[in-house]
């Protein structure tokens, strides 16, 4: 089993293409935000070392924790980033080690696809095969946000901002694909990709 990292900016179109992908190639699709969602769940892995760390206050009237709320925290400062970090990243990469062991055990699928917008920093690429970046314009990430989640352009600027740069994504990529226009152009730069692998 093939296993490619797919990382990106946010508005960057990852989810159509792990849709497709999962779809055209049968893929295993691991979202890394969605294994973070579920490790930070009452009883779940980070859940008692964040509340440790940030307080009730983080918390909602029925002691889930309230994601919004923690990002308040963490973005007012570097040190508060780097905490959440040193909590989640190790945790979402073993949950993630964990979930490829067991579909390679299970033969099922060719091609396993992990994405997250943090996969160096998470110590994801260490699984991957090859690490794609999706790239796509900032006028084209702005537009998809606006239209699919109602962000003013300021909030689409203020959250890409936060996000690693164009160049440091390419980087630490093996390949670049080009989401910035025609989804069908998208899809057969992903087919020559994958035809190398």
């Amino acid at each position: 089993m093939k296993v490619i990292g797919l990382t990106g900016g946010v508005g960057a179109g990852k989810s159509s293409v792990l849709e497709w992908m999962r779809e055209e190639w049968n893929a295993y699709v691991i979202v890394t935000d969605l294994v973070g969602r579920r490790l930070m769940e009452p009883g779940g892995a980070t859940y008692r070392s964040l509340l440790e760390t940030f307080g009730e206050t983080i918390l909602a009237g029925d002691g889930t924790i309230r994601r919004e709320r923690l990002a308040e925290l963490v973005f007012r400062d570097e040190a508060s980033v780097q905490r959440v970090n040193a909590i989640v990243h190790p945790l979402v990469k073993e949950a993630v080690a964990q979930e490829l062991e067991q579909v390679r055990q299970a033969q099922t699928h060719a091609y396993a696809v992990v994405e997250s917008a943090l996969l160096r920093e998470g110590g994801l690429t260490e699984f991957c095969d090859a690490v794609w970046y999706l790239y796509a314009s900032s006028a084209v990430r702005i537009k998809r946000l606006m239209e699919s989640r109602g962000y003013t352009r300021q909030r689409c600027q203020a959250v890409m901002d936060r996000q690693l740069s164009d160049e440091q994504f390419r980087r630490e990529a093996d390949a670049v694909i080009d989401n910035s226009e025609d989804f069908e152009e998208t899809k057969q730069q992903i087919r020559n990709l994958l035809k190398r692998q």
